[in-house]
């Protein structure tokens, strides 16, 4: 079994796949309860992409073979960047899984949470760039604590026309974000063919529901770049 390990800044999220097959994935936010479901596992390789929390000497007593995701880290995709070392290892990892999903298709894919990223692989596989705004959490704690009045308001249903504060707010943010990304498939669609396009994040379902273009959603999506990338290299 393989078991991957996507450490951010706030969730520890653990996928398990045999082979390419995924099998379940559970989120974690301390390190010592992933230490002890890891070791109640004892899986055959243990791939881990990690902003810092989990590193490689977390899991010195773990007898397993552990690969631990860098900047020299063979990848199953070619990535036309400017600088690998300042791209987003979860960027990288939805990369290799759009491209293995949907693999000889122009695929647009989009990761809702804490920032809003976009990212496009094009027929050949190879990854050639996106975007990275703030998300929606982001957007509400800057309008709040940038200005001198304004409240902080938390997410809930917005509606058009905001006729107070709070529901303007909602409606900038929540609509803003939205023909963002709107705006964003209008464009690669009138640009490329056979265009696929998807969501992943935690605000994904959100949008879902919204978007007037079809979308897919994918909510492991990270997870299963992840295992990609360590198939590639066992």
């Amino acid at each position: 079994m393989n078991l991957v390990i996507d450490a951010g800044n706030t969730n520890i999220k653990l996928g398990a796949f045999e082979k390419d097959t995924f099998l379940w994935a559970e989120s974690y936010q301390n390190v010592p309860d992933v230490i002890i479901r890891i070791a109640s596992l004892i899986p055959e390789h243990i791939f881990i992409s990690s902003v810092g929390a989990i590193t490689e000497w977390n899991l010195q007593n773990i007898h397993s073979c552990i690969v631990l995701m860098g900047t020299k880290t063979a990848l199953p995709i070619q990535i036309r960047y400017e600088s690998r070392e300042t791209l987003g290892t979860d960027r990288i990892a939805a990369a290799c899984a759009v491209s293995y999903l949907y693999k000889g298709q122009n695929v647009l894919f989009f990761d809702a949470g804490t920032c809003l990223t976009h990212g496009f692989t094009n027929e050949s596989g190879t990854f050639m760039g996106g975007s990275i705004s703030p998300g929606l959490e982001m957007r509400l704690q800057a309008l709040h604590q940038f200005t001198a009045k304004l409240p902080y308001v938390p997410l809930d249903q917005e509606q058009l026309t905001g006729n107070s504060t709070q529901s303007s707010i909602l409606s900038g943010v929540i609509n803003g974000m939205l023909y963002e990304i709107e705006g964003f498939i209008n464009a690669y669609q009138n640009k490329y063919g056979n265009l696929i396009v998807l969501i992943t994040g935690g605000n994904a379902s959100l949008f879902e529901k919204r978007l007037k273009q079809p979308i897919f959603v994918v909510t492991e999506l990270n997870l299963i770049g992840l295992n990609r990338i360590l198939n590639y290299n066992v």
